[in-house]
This record gives C-alpha cells, sequence and structure tokens, in this order.
C-alpha cells in the first residue's frame, strides 16, 4: 500500500537518498528543503512532491505546512531529517547565533513541524511514525562540537518526550547514526581515523538508514526508542 511520506533536509546526502528509496517503493513523497541540487530537482515523479522553505524556522513550518496539509488526508511518515553540523565558534561572540542556529533546526523546526503535522499522523488503530534524524554524539559528544551535540541531544529527549504526548495514534522514534558517508572534502587519512576507530571498518553509506527505518515501520510495537546506525563507533570511542 502506497504510503505517505514527509522528510526534512531532503535536497541532498542523506534526506536526498531517503526520498529516491521511498518513491522507488511507489510511495509519496513531500520533500521539505530550503535549497535544492541537481538530483533534487531532476527527480521525474508524479509522486514526488518538492516543498521549497524559507528557512528551518517557524515561517518554515508555515510554508511547509501551508504546501501539505491541502493534499494529503494522511501522513504515514514524518521523517525530521535536517541537520546542520559545525565546530563550536572560536569566537565566544559567534556562540548565541550558532547555538540559536541549532536549536532552530534541531530541536524548533522539528517540535513545531511534527505538532502541526500530529492530526494527519494520528491513528489508534494504525499509528503514524515520527523518526529523528539524532546523531551518536548525543550520547558521548565531542568537545570540539558541544553547542551541535547539545541540541542532538534535545531532540533525543524530544523524541521519547512525543513517544509519550502522542501516544498510541503516533509512534516516535530516532536513528542516531555514525560515520556512514565521507564528504568529498575528507582526506584518506581522516578516512582511516574514523574507520580505525569503528568496529565495522567500512563507508556504509545511506542504505544501513533506510533499512532501519524500514524495520520501524514494518515493527508496529517500537516507540520511543533511539536505534544506533554507525558500525559500532559509539563504543570504541572514550
Amino acid at each position: 500500500m502506497m504510503k505517505t511520506v514527509v522528510i526534512t533536509g531532503a535536497s541532498r546526502r542523506l534526506g536526498l537518498f531517503l526520498a529516491e528509496q521511498f518513491i522507488a517503493r511507489g510511495d509519496r513523497v513531500f520533500a521539505v528543503s530550503r535549497s535544492t541540487s541537481n538530483e533534487f530537482t531532476s527527480i521525474d515523479s508524479a509522486n514526488f512532491h518538492a516543498v521549497q522553505i524559507h528557512g528551518y524556522d517557524k515561517l518554515g513550518v508555515e510554508q511547509a505546512v501551508t504546501a501539505i496539509k491541502p493534499q494529503v488526508s494522511h501522513i504515514d511518515l514524518l521523517i525530521n531529517n535536517a541537520s546542520v553540523f559545525e565546530a563550536d565558534p572560536e569566537d565566544n561572540q559567534e556562540i548565541e547565533s550558532k547555538l540559536t542556529l541549532f536549536f532552530q533546526i534541531h530541536m524548533l523546526f522539528p517540535s513545531l513541524l511534527t505538532h502541526e503535522l500530529a492530526p494527519l499522523l494520528f491513528d489508534e488503530k494504525t499509528p503514524g511514525l515520527v523518526v529523528n534524524m539524532t546523531d551518536i554524539y548525543a550520547d558521548n559528544p565531542s568537545h570540539q562540537h558541544s553547542l551541535y551535540c547539545s541540541t542532538k541531544a534535545g531532540l533525543e529527549n524530544l523524541t521519547r518526550s512525543f513517544a509519550k504526548k502522542f501516544a498510541p495514534g503516533i509512534r516516535c522514534n530516532s536513528i542516531m547514526p555514525g560515520p556512514l558517508k565521507f564528504l568529498p572534502e575528507h582526506s584518506q587519512a581522516q578516512k582511516e581515523q574514523v574507520l580505525n576507530a569503528t568496529l565495522l571498518p567500512f563507508e556504509a553509506g545511506f542504505n544501513p538508514v533506510f533499512q532501519t527505518i524500514e524495520f520501524i515501520l514494518a515493527n508496529p510495537f517500537v516507540t520511543g526508542t533511539a536505534i544506533k546506525v554507525d558500525g559500532g563507533r559509539s563504543i570504541c570511542r572514550g
């Protein structure tokens, strides 16, 4: 049966991959993004709906909801994937602006969007599903990325809070990824350093995340749970 899926941060990397996989399954995808890419704009499917927003803030939520709600009567899956990964600023004067940015993208936007779409997700017989993409750093933070880590940890807490708040009509879970796919700018030395600190020392790509989402979708008794998809890296780091 065709499902209706909403994915944020869908124009590149993991978000784009997930959008493509769900479309390939025959599902209807609303891909929310503030930016674009050649791969994103070239998707040719009647089931693909690009939702352009101004930014990951209150206005962006309003824009997304205005675009999505008139077109659907029910949503099966919301994936809060939008994210920005940056190190702490060296200039302390920039901490407020940087932390505000992380908070808006990692906590405020998914919180507001989940609340706005909750009536379309809620179904006591077949609960809708929210999957929040967090990070293994939420449990064991990096001192160089403390602001980023703190807001990802906040999203982890929101996941469990929402699991309680929206039960039994909505299930809420998180996926905590590790080093799935390197960026083009990563050097060979950087890649080796990461892989040497991972129990499964290979670049897995994004498919393990999609497989995990499929598992959560298929298992109706999973909510309030965080699943690490990191090749064991989280238990290798001190």
